[in-house]
């Protein structure tokens, strides 16, 4: 969400000028007062200012046309090199990243706000368009999007006739809408992917516990040898109830007793086409296993094995919902404290920095750059599609959670300066805006902390994918 400050923002209405004022918006006006009605070479539509020709709309057309053939040739190349999964989930995100944005603009247009700008992509201007006051666009580098939002700050120049459509002067709650929008979009599309996840390809333990009774997915074969599971009788769509008469809550813990008896005999009481059998077999060892194709034994050290795959949790209609809000509110908590634990280890951290044994660890949480998401949509596709949807997931939540720190220039710090000054002209009754100007330390310190956690993110993912 941007502010209003661009050369294409809104102006007021210049001396000389061949458009007349406004009509009064209490006369029947669909426009504010003074609101501006350019096209970005400064002309008013429909006349034309001296010595300015306006661009052709087929020429903006032809420019959209090529970036779609770009688009679509990259496309093809990507499937060529087998890579087209994974720019698709690149896609995915640049699309959620422009949906953010929607979140504002839409927000913001409902509010009665002035929006100038909504565009798709940064840097060069391939292709634009005006309706109304808002001018919409693509942009050469399609890394997400932005909107101009008048008067998001108490330093920014406004026309005086724009003013009561300012962002900075519209009720508390309609400013805190706003700047929520674009966390509560990322939100939304995280409740609606674990929607489509529970009642469809179902989740492999990564936002519930696996129940130990869930079927099993697959019987895996030990090489030429037979598995343990393959040997008790056990199918895939199976149910394992019992070892050794124990029951199990989850997968997990079945699987840790599992494993902690190599070359044992269990038996197991499992569910196959609604008939209870029991069957004991002698676990194998990991460490005695060998597959095709390795060079060494399965496991190092004796670990017991079965040989099942565990299968996906999955609901009804009215079950995904409740797992999926639950899930969402999980996950939202989870990555408050790991945003906690990165910024507030700052030993743990440096020594991430230092140390790829300490960064690339199967505990270290740690902030990841926009290369290091690439990697992980590209080994996400290589699993399966439960996967992708967990990795898009987790990064609306994150996102969403990250984008609402009370601190400029994240949405969370115009909440928080929009719910400061409510509270500041309550207690002198008299409306109040903060000099963001004053602001300016603490801006620069967040700009930095971000700059600084953003770059060895690069760093660290780097290091990783060139060693």
């Amino acid at each position: 969400m941007r502010n209003a400050e661009a050369p294409d923002g809104a102006r007021p209405r210049e001396e000389g000028s061949d458009l007349p004022p406004w009509p009064s918006a209490s006369k029947g006006s669909t426009r504010a007062p003074g609101a501006s009605n350019r096209v970005p070479n400064g002309a008013p539509n429909g006349v034309h200012s001296r010595g300015s020709r306006p661009e052709p709309e087929r020429v903006q057309w032809s420019a959209l046309i090529r970036l779609g053939l770009v688009v679509a040739a990259g496309l093809v190349v990507a499937r060529l090199f087998g890579a087209l999964a994974t720019v698709l989930v690149v896609l995915a995100l640049v699309v959620m990243v422009l949906l953010h944005e929607f979140g504002h603009f839409i927000v913001a247009k409902l509010s009665g706000m002035q929006v100038t700008e909504f565009f798709f992509g940064f840097g060069t201007r391939l292709w634009t368009i005006k309706r109304g006051e808002t001018t919409y666009g693509i942009k050469a580098l399609p890394f997400g999007g932005y909107c101009r939002i008048t008067g998001m700050t108490s330093a920014e120049e406004v026309a005086p006739d724009d003013e009561p459509r300012a962002y900075r002067n519209q009720a508390t709650y309609k400013r805190v809408a706003v700047a929520c929008a674009g966390s509560a979009v990322h939100f939304m599309l995280a409740f609606l992917m674990l929607f489509a996840l529970f009642i469809g390809p179902g989740d492999m333990g990564n936002f519930e516990a696996v129940p130990a009774s869930n079927p099993i997915a697959s019987v895996d074969g030990f090489g030429q040898a037979k598995s343990p599971a393959e040997l008790a009788g056990l199918a895939a769509g199976d149910r394992i109830l019992a070892l050794n008469g124990r029951h199990f809550s989850t997968w997990n813990e079945m699987t840790a007793y599992i494993k902690a008896r190599p070359d044992q005999k269990v038996a197991i009481t499992f569910e196959s086409h609604g008939r209870v059998s029991t069957s004991s077999v002698v676990l194998a060892n990991g460490a005695k296993v060998h597959l095709t194709g390795m060079s060494g034994p399965l496991y190092s050290t004796p670990t017991g094995l079965l040989g099942v795959e565990e299968g996906p949790v999955r609901y009804g209609f009215f079950g995904s919902i409740l797992h999926a809000g639950a899930a969402v509110g999980n996950t939202v908590a989870s990555s408050v404290t790991s945003v906690g634990r990165v910024v507030g280890n700052v030993s743990g951290y440096a020594k991430m920095v230092e140390s790829p044994k300490a960064a690339d660890g199967p505990h270290a949480v740690r902030f990841v750059s926009p290369v290091g998401v690439v990697v992980l949509a590209h080994e996400t596709t290589q699993v399966g599609i439960s996967y992708v949807l967990w990795l898009l997931i987790l990064i609306n939540i994150f996102v969403g959670v990250f984008n609402m720190i009370p601190l400029l220039p994240l949405d969370g710090g115009h909440v928080a300066i929009a719910l400061y000054e409510k509270v500041r002209s309550l207690r002198s009754k008299t409306p109040y805006h903060a000099d963001v100007n004053k602001l300016a330390p603490v801006i620069y310190a967040a700009l930095a902390l971000i700059l600084f956690y953003g770059a060895t993110s690069l760093f660290m993912d780097l290091r990783q994918v060139l060693s």
